[in-house]
Order: structure tokens, then C-alpha cells, then sequence
């Protein structure tokens, strides 16, 4: 397992859907992972830190498990088939760990609002490593030295767009979600 952080989000310019940006420091690249526009809006809050008046559900899921006396201990994103990700989260109560199946992006969202470490395990790398992004240095600040209030980042024209993400059959990348 390697671990990674969120670097950010983006959107992607066919499918105008937002990407998850996981950055993997010791290859210093970047896992995209496309995800759902609510799960995308969750995990913009707490990047952004802002906070609903009410409990959304990956705040619930959290709140229900700090209640129960669990943890969550990590988030490891374990499989991709027939391009989906596959997650799970582990939460620890006293000796006992439990490993629960779950998308991506909700265990992400999840992750982010309980400070659990984020992994991705190996397997995953080597099958997607000509899906990786390796972003140049001005493409990395323009995407990533934005405000905290811009979420997404949309680039204007062909030019040097890091995101072409369509495969050669015209198909989005793979995802946690058909989108």
C-alpha cells in the first residue's frame, strides 16, 4: 500500500464531470479518479472547510461511528475492474477491525472529515500507471496554487490540457462511477 494525499479536484473537459486528484508523492504523479457531482461537493466542503448547517451523510457516517466508539483507522483504495475503484474503510472499535466496502469518493469523503490516513494499494498503481498524471510544473501550480474557494479548475482550450482523459476509443477514463 502507498499512501497518498487529495491534491485537489478538477473537472474533466468531455465529460464536464469532476475528477479526484489523489497525488502520490514517491512517484510524485497523480491517481485521477472520477467521481459522483454530490460526493464531489462533500469532499469541495472540507477542502474549502466549510461546514453545513446540518449534518451531510459522510458527516453522519463519521458521527455515528465516533458515537459507536469506532475509529476510522484508514481508507485504502484496494481494486480496479472494468474501470471502477474499488475502497474500504476500516474502523477499529477497541481490538476489533472491521473492513467495509465502499466507493471511493465516499470513503474519501469520509477520510478527510476523520483525519484517516489514505492509501493505495500497489496492484492499483502497476494496472493504472498509463492512466497516471504527471503534471508539469506550471500546469501543477495552475491547478493546485488556486484560492481556497476554487474547487475545480477548468482549463481553456487544447492547449497543454493535462486532462484529456478520454481513452482512444472516445470512452472516460476509468472512475469510481460511470458518469
Amino acid at each position: 500500500m502507498v499512501q497518498v494525499t487529495v491534491a485537489g479536484m478538477i473537472l474533466d473537459q468531455h465529460t464536464r464531470g469532476p475528477v479526484l486528484l489523489l497525488h502520490i508523492p514517491p512517484l510524485n504523479k497523480y491517481l485521477p479518479i472520477w467521481i459522483g457531482p454530490s460526493e464531489a461537493a462533500s469532499i469541495g466542503m472540507v477542502l474549502k472547510k466549510e461546514k453545513f448547517e446540518r449534518p451531510l451523510t459522510h458527516d453522519l457516517v463519521a458521527t455515528i461511528i465516533d458515537g459507536l466508539g469506532g475509529r476510522i483507522s484508514k481508507v485504502t483504495i484496494t481494486d480496479q475492474r472494468d474501470n471502477t475503484f474499488y475502497a474500504k474503510i476500516y474502523i477499529e472499535r477497541g481490538q476489533d477491525v472491521v473492513g467495509i466496502d465502499a466507493r471511493p469518493s465516499d470513503s474519501i469523503a469520509i477520510a478527510l472529515r476523520t483525519g484517516a490516513p489514505i492509501f493505495v494499494a500497489e496492484t492499483v498503481l502497476n494496472r493504472e500507471k498509463n492512466h497516471l498524471l504527471a503534471l508539469d510544473e506550471e500546469t501543477t501550480r495552475s491547478i493546485f496554487n488556486k484560492s481556497e474557494n476554487d474547487m475545480f479548475v477548468e482549463e481553456e482550450g487544447p492547449p497543454q490540457d493535462p486532462l484529456d482523459l478520454e481513452d482512444e476509443n472516445g470512452s472516460p477514463g476509468q472512475g469510481d462511477e460511470e458518469l
